[in-house]
């Protein structure tokens, strides 16, 4: 790893183009603007604006002239990705969605590997018609992070449907099961995203990496699956305001704080089937009852299952949401090629009105645009 805490020996971006099915790298691309961002268990997406190089004389249709490249990207959304490469480290990669050309260059809109999962669906394509019973999708004795794995791996197994993942290893076998129903033609991000907000459900991210061999470049995604959560809190990478950290906002919201939540599932009138969950915790302080709906289940018939939810979704909202949200220099050590969503920080303020001292939170998403990253924490709820 390079020391770089003095900026100077900071790395700079490339952008690179490769084949989203195989991570071949084909070509680099220049480029006068970019921006990216990613969420822990969400996605994220990329813009990034590549200009035409008319100042050097070259023709648009001579084969070394970047419109000429351009031309050959636009014409394969989703058949091509985008990697935007620090240094040695891939900072974000995702195909290529929506190309926007003008007469100055083209902007690459991409989006994350979550946007391709959520164009596969839970079912088994032999079966052809969804509604066939062969066409559910079953895992039982598994781990939740076994299910998550499972998942993912049913969903790129197929003829066009492979990419080139890597799996880090963890426990698959377990007491969990689901069952997809073909007919329910679920989004596999749909159904990672479902699985990682129940109790105890397993933090997901695909990390991509830059592999070079002799026969060239590839981007790879290696799959994180927590067990439940990924990072340590007892590891956490500091950083010191007036350095590193530039700025440090706060944000208590508790618009959706709840005591009771009731969370519906199939069915008719009497027959429909429901989670639910509740909390005094905050009644018996003086609190008035708060009550939610998460109508996120709607076609599910397992009461165990709209329990899980709906105590994942009281333990989420029961106190106020705590958004704090750090604006980093990337050019100063812990960068780009150190942390990882996930991980947990320390973030030293002083002189703040409101808290001093450390602040310790977990990386759960993050952004850049001119210059600076934004990494979105989420910590302890607040004491209320």
């Amino acid at each position: 790893m390079a020391d770089y805490r003095q900026r100077d020996n900071a790395p700079r971006f490339t952008v690179l183009v490769f084949h989203t099915r195989t991570g071949n790298v084909l070509a680099e691309l220049d480029y006068s603007a970019l921006s990216f961002d990613e969420k822990l268990n969400g996605g994220g997406s990329a813009s990034i604006t590549c200009p035409l190089d008319a100042a050097t004389g070259r023709d648009t249709w001579d084969d070394r002239s970047s419109a000429y490249v351009l031309r050959g990207i636009m014409s394969g959304p989703w058949r091509f990705s985008i990697a935007v490469v620090w240094g040695s480290t891939v900072a974000w990669a995702g195909p290529l969605v929506s190309p926007v050309p003008s007469l100055t260059g083209v902007e690459l809109k991409c989006s994350t590997l979550w946007a391709l999962l959520g164009r596969r669906r839970l079912m088994t394509y032999a079966a052809v018609d969804p509604a066939s019973p062969k066409a559910d999708v079953s895992f039982s004795g598994r781990s939740l992070a076994g299910i998550a794995q499972g998942i993912i791996e049913h969903a790129t197994a197929e003829y066009g449907r492979e990419l080139p993942l890597d799996y880090l290893p963890i426990t698959v076998t377990g007491d969990h099961e689901r069952t997809y129903h073909g007919y329910d033609y679920k989004p596999v991000d749909e159904a990672l995203r479902q699985l990682s907000e129940v109790i105890d459900g397993p933090d997901i991210d695909f990390r991509p990496v830059l592999v070079r061999t002799g026969a060239g470049e590839r981007v790879r995604w290696q799959v994180r699956i927590g067990e439940p959560e990924l990072g340590d809190p007892d590891a956490p990478l500091v950083w010191d305001q007036g350095a590193g950290l530039v700025d440090m906002e706060f944000d208590l919201d508790g618009s959706r704080m709840c005591s009771y939540v009731a969370v519906p599932g199939d069915g008719q009138e009497n027959a429909k089937v429901f989670g639910t969950a509740f909390t005094n915790e905050l009644v018996d302080a003086g609190w008035p009852a708060l009550e939610d709906v998460n109508s996120n289940h709607s076609s599910s018939t397992n009461n165990a299952d709209l329990d899980a939810y709906a105590a994942a979704h009281l333990a989420a909202y029961k106190r106020p949401l705590v958004a704090r949200t750090a604006t980093i220099d990337p050019g100063v050590y812990p960068g780009l090629d150190v942390w990882r969503l996930g991980d947990w920080g320390e973030f030293h303020l002083y002189d703040n009105p409101f808290v001093d001292g450390p602040q310790r939170a977990r990386i759960t998403g993050s952004s850049y645009s001119d210059g600076r990253i934004k990494l979105e924490l989420t910590g302890a709820p607040a004491e209320v």
